[in-house]
């Protein structure tokens, strides 16, 4: 069975790479030919576990890459579209580039492909999809199947998923689907187009839900003297709740995707005239996370206008290298503006990176030299495996802020430290 990814950053490399690896020959296309000269040479845009060895053991076999949009669309059972939707620094979702696709689709596909849209669209947009190629003559079925994958984890979720939410409205297509990618050993959840779009906005939705509503425990947990590790120990042992549910105090989502579903929401909301106060509130305090962080600092420390302050991590999750939406870089800027000095480290990014607010440093003694205090960011075990008394006498002053209460709180007292946690009275 013949198979085209359109799109090929996160997403369409890892759909690209896995799909080669049960069998399928698939052929992927993305119209940033720099980024399909690499993936020739096994260099996918980003560092995913396990994605680089996966695409060079298939790769020029059934499974090859293109800059030639006819290539990947013409003559194969299935298209996917895989393109990584992009936000701006609102959370708000561009649709140019996928619109863009679509057309390519429209123009080389073949009568026979069904069509399956897994980008991270908002609801509607598989219907308008619909429309365009009926408006062309064309009959091919759309389905839309929601990605589910994480940074990090994204193949061994994409291999075996928990469940599989399947958009369509041709039952007999759906079943085809079913039938065709039976490697799938999870329960498949057939609805219409638009149910499946909303499905994909809730689930991002509700775990944005959580994570807000954890923030603003934290916070009463900070202010009453009460330690809000505990308290979501007792949510999460509730059988009504989750062993697994995102209750980590910290200083909120990021990345750009739970805050997409929620601007999404918001968006269409607006559209019918409907007021979603608890999608509203659930991003409001996500934004104020942040500038939240700098007043504490500054309660801690005083003024600090020309601090030497460091950052450990930049990526916005660990075991991966993306930037998006990272909050370290939003934070930094927030420091820059109050005068502060901001360096960082983190395994994935080079030192000497050109960032904006901020210099990357080695994980050496030269980032440590002279700070004024240490925030943790990212949950790198490389952090969790650092000594504090191989850089405590190289700083100024004494103080770390952990913003995922990620750190051995002891290990840095027993060193001189003032630890500050999120949520720790």
């Amino acid at each position: 069975m013949k198979i085209g990814t359109v799109g090929l950053w996160h997403l369409g490399c890892v759909y690209s790479a896995c799909f080669a690896k049960q069998g399928f020959k698939v052929v992927g296309f993305d119209p940033d030919s720099e980024v399909v000269e690499n993936l020739k040479e096994n260099k996918p845009p980003l560092f995913e576990p396990g994605l680089k060895e996966l695409i060079k053991k298939h790769n020029g076999e059934n499974l090859n890459f293109t800059s030639n949009p006819q290539l990947a669309i013409s003559d194969k059972d299935y298209v996917f579209v895989t393109l990584d939707t992009p936000v701006n620094n609102q959370d708000i979702v561009s649709l140019d580039l996928f619109n863009n696709i679509i057309e390519l689709v429209i123009k080389y596909i073949s009568p026979k492909t069904t069509l399956v849209i897994s980008s991270q669209i908002p609801v509607g947009t598989s219907r308008a999809v619909q429309r365009e190629l009926k408006k062309t003559g064309k009959r091919n079925q759309v389905l839309y199947l929601p990605e589910n994958l994480r940074l990090g984890q994204a193949i061994n979720i994409f291999l075996k998923p928990d469940r599989i939410v399947l958009g369509g409205d041709n039952p007999k297509t759906r079943k085809k689907f079913l039938s065709d990618f039976s490697f799938f050993e999870a329960p498949f959840l057939e609805m219409a187009l638009e149910s499946a779009e909303i499905a994909k906005h809730s689930l991002n939705s509700y775990l944005a839900l959580m994570i807000s509503f954890c923030s603003e425990i934290s916070d009463l947990c900070e202010e009453l003297g009460a330690d809000s590790q505990d308290v979501m120990k007792a949510l999460k042992t509730d059988k009504r709740v989750s062993a697994t549910a995102p209750l980590n105090p910290g200083i909120g989502f990021a990345g750009g995707t739970l805050g997409r579903d929620l601007q999404t929401l918001k968006m269409v909301s607006r559209k019918i005239k409907y007021s979603p106060k608890i999608i509203n509130a659930a991003y409001a305090v996500n934004q104020a996370r942040l500038p939240n962080l700098v007043r504490k600092m500054t309660k801690v420390m005083g003024s600090i206008k020309g601090k030497r302050l460091g950052l450990l991590g930049l990526t916005y999750k660990p075991d991966t290298d993306t930037l998006r939406r990272s909050q370290s870089i939003e934070l930094a800027a927030l420091l820059k503006k109050t005068g502060a000095e901001v360096r960082a480290i983190d395994p994935a990014i080079n030192p000497g990176s050109n960032l904006k607010n901020l210099i990357v440093y080695k994980n050496d003694n030269e980032f440590f030299k002279g700070l004024d205090a240490l925030i943790l960011m990212t949950g790198w075990d490389d952090f969790k495996n650092l000594r504090p008394t191989s850089f405590s006498k190289l700083m100024k002053s004494k103080i770390i802020f952990d913003a995922r209460n990620f750190l051995d709180k002891e290990a840095y007292k027993k060193q001189g430290f003032l630890y500050v946690g999120i949520g720790r009275g």
